[in-house]
């Protein structure tokens, strides 16, 4: 659950300045729950706030207006919605609160039921309206608001533009620019193409338009996001991804741009060369492949295409060594056998990845696979994901003490939450949120009167000194 937790106040309601020409309205606080997409939906939606007039704050006790941006992916994170909603709630009584507004996939997928169970919510915003949030907050009438528009399955999930105001709910040197939204992909685990649609594509002249802006409050790094990345521009035709990475880089703007949630199939040759010769895009790429084993994969209507995931990773490592890989895998899918896990663990202790996600198969209603025979026993995918975090970590180990001594462009977070004789800080190969960190503890060269915050927001250069678990330590110098 994100409250803007690496903000604070004051850098709110500076942002909350570019805006001051129309009348106050109130304090409104956004609570985003669940993938770095939707947090982008709460910057669209900060912004249509702060445009109308609202003083944007972190802290909910301190809000006129609540809203909770939810996610409905899986059943643990409906219940963690349905849990914020249900602490925010009393706010109303108790503190200034007057409206709780709820959005996000958690309305797509139950809006009938949110509306009949939880009476306390004031207003559900559905997600082709993100932009009305001020308007809907403005309102004197307390009814859940349901208008003709949420009853239309077939309107498409909001995808914002250049045009639109956004506050980033990031520190200005870092953001998600999200390319696309929806889904063309029949995966049977997956509810996303039922919430929030089929491909829709942005233009690269409004993503272009969107890093101009970006680059201009200092922005050093932005995070390429979407559901299906390398599908961008499919349904358009308008330039896929290596023209979208081709084009930004000509910009010259943005020193680090990273590529999330990249689909294997659309994972080519031509995409991993422009990643290794695009001097501003990151040797990075996060690609998802859910499992190794070819039985498991067929149940998971994932489409081999020309390689099988431990084929595709054989050759990117063989051709393409300097791209740092993150991946994903989900154990416990239906009819998944012990062989198939043992298959699984042996392409993990291959050593082919520097961060590895692993997630317990979530049965959610709606999906193909909801239905599915030979479901797998809670504790048997707990017993399995442990095996395969184990795993993992033998590899991080040894790749962390091989990169003892080596030096690393890193770009400085923040002061370290348990010190501030600490800076935080991450590599290329590192991306926010997801990936472990560089604890610098040294500056080479440093007067005693440094002042750490000057550092914040740059790319500098660190020698890596010790390992700290997940962590790197390193000392900084010198700044590129």
């Amino acid at each position: 659950m994100t409250i803007f937790p690496i903000l604070g106040q004051e850098k709110l309601r500076q942002d909350s300045k570019e805006f001051e020409s129309a009348p106050f309205m109130g304090r409104a606080a956004v609570v985003t729950l669940g993938c770095a997409k939707n947090q982008v939906d709460s910057e669209v939606m900060l912004g249509a706030l702060a445009s109308n007039g609202y003083e944007l704050v972190d802290n909910v006790e301190e809000a006129e207006v609540a809203i909770v941006n939810t996610c409905g992916f899986l059943e643990s994170a409906i219940n963690e919605s349905i849990d914020c909603i249900l602490d925010i709630a009393p706010l109303k009584s108790e503190g200034r609160l007057r409206k709780l507004i709820v959005t996000g996939c958690l309305v797509e997928r139950y809006r009938e039921e949110l509306i009949k169970e939880l009476p306390e919510v004031d207003a559900f915003i559905d997600t082709h309206e993100l932009l009305q949030v001020s308007e809907v907050a403005g309102q004197a009438s307390t009814q859940p608001l349901l208008s003709p528009i949420l009853r239309d399955a077939s309107r498409p999930y909001f995808l914002y533009d250049d045009t639109l105001p956004r506050v980033l709910s990031t520190p200005s040197h870092t953001a998600y620019v999200k390319v696309s939204e929806g889904c063309n992909r029949p995966c049977t685990f997956c509810i996303i193409p039922k919430i929030r649609g089929s491909l829709r594509s942005r233009t690269i002249s409004s993503i272009l338009s969107e890093t101009q802006e970006l680059a201009a409050r200092g922005t050093q790094e932005i995070n390429l996001i979407a559901q299906d990345l390398t599908a961008f521009g499919a349904d358009s035709g308008g330039g896929g991804l290596v023209q979208l990475l081709q084009a930004l880089d000509d910009q010259q703007l943005i020193k680090w741009i990273r590529l999330l949630y990249a689909y294997p199939v659309g994972t080519t040759p031509e995409l991993l060369e422009a990643i290794r010769s695009l001097p501003s895009v990151c040797n990075y790429l996060d690609i998802p492949l859910q499992h190794a084993s070819e039985a498991v994969l067929k149940r998971m209507k994932r489409p081999l295409g020309k390689l099988s995931p431990r084929k595709l990773v054989e050759y990117i490592r063989q051709d393409f060594p300097e791209i740092a890989l993150r991946t994903t895998f989900i154990v416990g899918f239906p009819g998944e056998t012990r062989s198939d896990v043992d298959t699984l663990e042996d392409l993990i202790l291959e050593g082919h990845f520097e961060n590895v996600g692993i997630f317990e198969y979530s049965p959610e209603q709606g999906t193909p696979a909801f239905d599915l025979e030979e479901q797998v026993s809670p504790e048997e995918k707990q017993e399995r994901r442990e095996r395969l975090m184990l795993a993992q970590q033998s590899i991080v180990a040894k790749r962390s003490d091989e990169r003892i001594g080596k030096v690393f462009d890193v770009l400085i977070e923040g002061v370290h939450d348990e010190s501030d004789m600490l800076l935080t800080a991450r590599t290329a190969f590192q991306a926010p949120e997801v990936d472990c960190s560089v604890i610098v503890n040294d500056i080479e060269g440093a007067e005693e009167d440094i002042k750490l915050g000057d550092y914040i927001g740059k790319i500098h250069r660190a020698r890596i000194t010790e390992v700290a678990g997940y962590d790197l330590i390193g000392q900084l110098v010198g700044r590129i």
